[in-house]
């Protein structure tokens, strides 16, 4: 529920940017400006992409080395996807940023991907029971 309603938020803000930009309510920036938004944008989205696939990793391999219950191991689940989505957002909502300031449409599309990317991380059972490496007994008491 958590993954659907920031995927919605950052659909949204997207959504009213777009609609701003196409009827150019903000005037366009320079040229140098767009260039330096575009160089912050990229290091920004890949600098989010690899801290939240890092941090994730490295919650997921800290959670496996200690014995713990199946209600902490869900707790703890939940508490790095959110993690990992909030970093993901951020650099979402940046880059969309980037986009109602300089008007560019490669800021939507490089955003469009980060939501890709975002919504690919949504959480299943399947993926939960392969990252968390649970037991048969521990599937079959999952919701």
């Amino acid at each position: 529920m958590v993954h659907l309603a920031l995927m919605a938020s950052q659909c949204m803000v997207l959504g009213v940017v777009f609609y701003l930009v196409i009827q150019k309510h903000l005037p366009p920036v320079e040229k140098s400006v767009d260039k330096i938004l575009q160089v912050a944008a990229l290091l920004v989205a890949f600098g989010a992409g690899y801290t939240a696939a890092a941090s994730f990793k490295g919650k997921i391999a800290a959670m496996l080395s200690t014995p713990l219950s199946l209600a902490e191991k869900a707790s703890q689940y939940h508490s790095a996807s959110i993690i990992q989505w909030a970093i993901l957002e951020g650099a979402c909502l940046f880059v969309i940023s980037c986009f109602l300031i300089a008007g560019n449409y490669a800021f939507a599309a490089m955003a469009i991907v980060l939501m890709v990317y975002f919504a690919l991380l949504a959480p299943s059972r399947i993926k939960i029971v392969m990252q968390l490496k649970l037991t048969d007994k521990e599937v079959d008491t999952l919701q």
